[in-house]
């Protein structure tokens, strides 16, 4: 019988996952906006503030995960990964072209769909919009060469490597930003997350995680809650702090390790669990597309929620996210029969090829 693995971060990669969602549409609906700070603060951004400093840890918490576990690249899960991004991408095109009436022959509906266009979705880590994605294919490729340097270190040796580097992101790239950090979305900054969830992953035990628990939660909480202070101190005491929604941000990234180790001090297992979280990428991948997501979804968003009265924002925020997040898991799961149909076809054609 197969072992079903451990869904303790399976739950994470779900939550992160709701987290993304919930930043996407307090940023295009709830909230528009709000990343730039806007000039006058009022009680409907307060609470907007709050919900983002929450969830702003779950792109590094993503990448953590992927450091802890050390990412094996093979020909296969690049494949893989890329078949999702080009149904999806496929999809999102084709149903904002429908949705407008693309198809039709009107003046109108040439200028939405296009073969061009539609030829680029084969480009689909490069022509969708998704930064992450460009971003995270990098890390991928880079990988081989992160875990060799990782194998020949000793944890001293590791430990100071990810130090020396935070000065690099922290310093010059978050606070200065002379480093091409991108504000935390960039190549050099996911390597960066990457070799401190190595660090963890490698170096720390599960048994030293697990004594401190709550103290991870607290943690996580703390730092929050402190980004979240500075904010409104910028607010009420016209304090400029630096770049505080940017991902390189030092209480992002503690927040972030705090949140994973919380996860880490857990154990159990659910089937339930493991079968969502293998498709819950996909909500990121329809919600920001650049054209269903982009042109339609957060159009619609904003007003919808502009509707919402604003003791009511934050509950439609988190229940319109979770809706979401369910209805995109969905859609990965129906476009997962033709990738996978693909994907047995590649791996028959492998099979024959090493015979």
């Amino acid at each position: 019988m197969k072992a079903i693995r451990n869904s303790n971060i399976e739950l994470l990669r779900i939550l992160c996952m709701l987290m993304v969602v919930v930043l996407h549409f307090n940023n295009n609906g709830a909230n528009t906006g709000i990343v730039n700070m806007p000039e006058v603060l009022t009680t409907r951004l307060t609470w907007g503030f709050l919900v983002e400093v929450l969830c702003i840890v779950a792109v590094n918490c993503f990448v953590l995960i992927s450091g802890y576990f050390g990412i094996n690249l093979k020909m296969r899960s690049l494949l893989k990964f890329y078949l999702q991004c080009f149904f999806i991408g496929l999809l999102s095109y084709l149903v904002y072209v429908g949705i407008n009436g693309g198809f039709c022959q009107s003046q109108c509906a040439e200028r939405l769909f296009s073969w061009q266009t539609l030829a680029e979705r084969l480009l689909a880590f490069t022509h969708n919009g998704w930064w992450f994605v460009v971003s995270y294919v990098g890390l991928m490729l880079l990988s081989p060469l992160l875990n060799k340097a990782v194998e020949n270190m000793t944890s001293k040796q590791l430990l100071h490597s990810v130090l020396f580097f935070s000065v690099v992101i922290l310093y010059l790239g978050w606070y200065q930003k002379v480093e091409p950090t991108n504000s935390g979305c960039s190549l050099i900054s996911f390597a960066w997350i990457y070799l401190i969830g190595r660090y963890i992953g490698k170096h720390i035990s599960l048994h030293a995680i697990r004594n401190y628990r709550w103290c991870w939660l607290g943690g996580y909480v703390a730092a929050c809650l402190a980004l979240f202070g500075m904010i409104m101190l910028r607010y009420h005491c016209t304090w400029e702090m630096h770049y505080p929604l940017d991902y390189n941000n030092p209480f992002v990234v503690v927040a972030a390790i705090m949140l994973l180790l919380f996860f880490l001090s857990w154990s159990f297992q659910s089937k339930a669990i493991n079968w969502l979280a293998s498709s819950v990428f996909a909500a990121y991948l329809l919600q920001e597309s650049s054209y269903w997501g982009h042109q339609w979804l957060y159009p619609q968003m904003r007003e919808l929620f502009v509707a919402v009265p604003d003791g009511w924002r934050v509950l439609a925020l988190f229940g319109v996210s979770m809706a979401f997040l369910l209805l995109s898991i969905g859609v990965d799961k129906v476009l997962g029969i033709f990738s996978g149909g693909l994907m047995k076809m590649y791996d028959r054609f492998c099979v024959r090829e090493r015979k």
